[in-house]
C-alpha cells in the first residue's frame, strides 16, 4: 500500500511538471537520434564534480555523451533549464530510492560504469546540466555536481 501512495504522488508529481508528457523533452532541446550524432563528448563522473564541467556544441548538433562513472557514488546526468533541474533535485530529496524509467534528458549511471545519453540541441543559449541526486547536487545556485553547455548559435 505504502508503494502504491508513493507512486501515486510520484506520478502526480510528474505530470504537474509535464515531465511525463514531454517524454524528455524540455524547452533546451530533445533526445537525440543516435544514427543523426555528429560527434562524441566524454564526461568523467566523481563523487562531487563532472569532468569536464564546461562542453561547447552548435545549434542543431545531435551530441552522445559518453558518461563514466569513476566514483563510489551512483550519479546521473540531467540536461534542463536551470529550473527543471531544481525540480528534479527537490522531488529526488523526497523520493530518494525513486527508479527513473528511461528519460531522455536523463540518465543514471552505476560506479564504475559507463552509459550514454544522446541529445540534440534546438535552441541557442546557456544550457544547465547536473546531478539530481541528494547530497549531490545543491541547487543551480549552489556548489555540487553540475556544469553548462554553451550552445553555439548557427
Amino acid at each position: 500500500m505504502k508503494q502504491l501512495l508513493i507512486a501515486s504522488a510520484l506520478t502526480l508529481s510528474l505530470m504537474s511538471t509535464g515531465a511525463v508528457a514531454q517524454e524528455g523533452a524540455t524547452s533546451v532541446g530533445s533526445p537525440g537520434d543516435p544514427a543523426q550524432v555528429s560527434r562524441t563528448i566524454e564526461i568523467t563522473m566523481v563523487d562531487n564534480r563532472f569532468k569536464p564541467s564546461e562542453v561547447k556544441v552548435k545549434q542543431g548538433e545531435t551530441v552522445k555523451f559518453v558518461l563514466k562513472n569513476n566514483g563510489e557514488k551512483k550519479h546521473e546526468m540531467m540536461i534542463g533549464t536551470p529550473e527543471e533541474i531544481d525540480e528534479h533535485g527537490k522531488m529526488m530529496k523526497k523520493f530518494p530510492d525513486m527508479e527513473h524509467a528511461h528519460e531522455g534528458n536523463l540518465i543514471t549511471v552505476d560506479p564504475g560504469k559507463t552509459g550514454e545519453l544522446v541529445w540534440h540541441f534546438t535552441e541557442a543559449g546557456i544550457i544547465s546540466f547536473a546531478c539530481p541526486l541528494p547530497g549531490h547536487f545543491k541547487g543551480m545556485n549552489f556548489p555540487g555536481m553540475k556544469g553548462t553547455i554553451t550552445v553555439e548559435a548557427k
